[in-house]
């Protein structure tokens, strides 16, 4: 592993739970994948962190944007994923539940950006088997999903992004909130 990968590791490591990351051997198997993009962020020749997402033909997937803790608060995430808005014109990503302060922070940062928050129910596959699906909330630009769409998008990233069977159900099972 070359020395920008192994500090992109560091901060990938410190910067998410367990339950939300790949371990090391994954994660190298999809920096392979050509629809899989991991973009080193640097300001003034300095690595400030990375965001990691996927180009699904329909919409881009925003996987991962972290910044070094020393760097974050700055604008450099605001930079990145204005950036990436200017070049696609639907993404989404996912977020926790807003029951804690950081998420709540979390939620609004994306928010600010243009960001919708969707209020239907997805579970997060296990990137590892011995783990538990993860209950977070789809988050997309520039629009609120229907529940057609939300189901869509939920398959395609199951799919493709997890390697898990999506769960069978049609949108019309799921409440639609909008």
């Amino acid at each position: 592993m070359n020395k920008e990968l192994q500090e992109l590791w560091k901060i990938y490591q410190y910067s998410f739970p367990d339950s939300e990351k790949r371990n090391l051997q994954s994660q190298k198997r999809i920096l392979g994948d050509p629809l899989y993009h991991m973009l080193p962020l640097y300001e003034q020749h300095h690595l400030s962190g990375f965001l990691a997402f996927w180009n699904l033909n329909s919409f881009i997937f925003i996987e991962h944007l972290a910044i070094k803790k020393e760097l974050r608060g700055k604008g450099y995430g605001s930079k990145a994923i204005k950036r990436l808005i200017s070049k696609y014109p639907k993404i989404i990503l996912e977020v926790e539940k807003p029951d804690t302060q950081n998420a709540r922070r979390r939620i609004s940062f994306y928010e600010r950006l243009g960001f919708i928050f969707n209020s239907y129910p997805y579970l997060q596959p296990p990137y590892n088997p011995c783990m538990h699906p993860v209950p977070l909330f789809l988050m997309s630009f520039p629009r609120m999903l229907n529940k057609r769409e939300f189901c869509q998008i939920r398959k395609i990233l199951y799919t493709r992004v997890y390697q898990q069977t999506p769960p069978f159900d049609t949108y019309e099972k799921i409440e639609d909130k909008h």
